[in-house]
């Protein structure tokens, strides 16, 4: 399962080019993945790619980083992550939840700190 979030960071949510992003959401998302964080609960990978790309335009340049020991317990990871220019401060940061069914992930929450 860490494996699954390490490849959904830095091939989904780290990939600036759509085609390959989209290719590796189909990998790593259940084709009805329902992805929740505070503004807006979507289902489906389509519906995950454009928020992806509407994340990825809000910080052009930004990435994410690992923040912290990637946790488990049953169908359930949860991953630290923080948000910002390589190299610098990061300016936001969160804990990603991942319930992984059929080895795919079919229900993402972040919860970003506040």
């Amino acid at each position: 399962m860490a494996e699954l979030l390490e490849r959904m960071l830095d091939g989904v949510f780290n990939e600036p080019d759509p085609q390959r992003r989209a290719a590796v959401i189909a990998e790593v998302f259940s084709e009805d993945v329902v992805f929740v964080d505070d503004e807006q609960a979507v289902t489906g990978r389509d519906a995950l790619a454009a928020t992806v790309t509407g994340l990825l335009a809000q910080g052009p340049g930004f990435v994410f980083t690992p923040a912290g020991p990637f946790r488990g317990v049953g169908d359930l990871g949860m991953r630290p992550w923080s948000l910002g220019p390589p190299g610098a401060a990061p300016v936001l940061g969160g804990l990603d939840v991942a319930q992984v069914v059929d080895g795919r992930i079919a229900r993402l929450w972040t919860v970003l700190d506040r």
